[in-house]
């Protein structure tokens, strides 16, 4: 009797239904991917513009406490929302609360914080 070698079409199959479903899994990984890093950019953006606003207000908060908002706009899409408030901790001791409210991906919007304490015994 003749033996021959090689793969039945079994093997093949199974091949390549293996290989198929590898590479789905790999496309759907690395769309996956790509949409987080849009998400850490948009969050990256938002926490370095309101990173920016607290620096300027623990320079002026000493003498004014007044709480505000203002919008960062690229061309007429608004891109971060931010307002701020300060709260009294004590005798000339100040909590100053960022908020900012960024767009999603998805059309939604998402709100993160930022806060620090001030001390004016000057």
């Amino acid at each position: 009797m003749k033996r021959e070698e090689g793969f039945t079409i079994v093997e093949v199959i199974v091949a390549i239904l293996v290989l198929t479903i590898g590479l789905l899994a790999l496309v759907t990984s690395a769309a996956l991917v790509t949409r987080m890093i849009g998400r850490g950019q948009r969050s990256a953006v938002a926490a370095q513009y309101a990173q920016r606003r607290l620096e300027m207000l623990r320079v002026t908060g000493c003498k004014s406490q007044a709480g505000g908002s203002e919008v960062m706009m690229r061309g007429s899409t608004p891109v971060d929302s931010l307002t701020w408030r300060f709260a009294t901790t004590g005798a000339n001791h100040w909590q100053i609360v960022v908020r900012s409210k960024y767009p999603t991906a998805r059309g939604q919007w998402r709100t993160d914080s930022t806060e620090t304490q001030i001390s004016c015994l000057f």
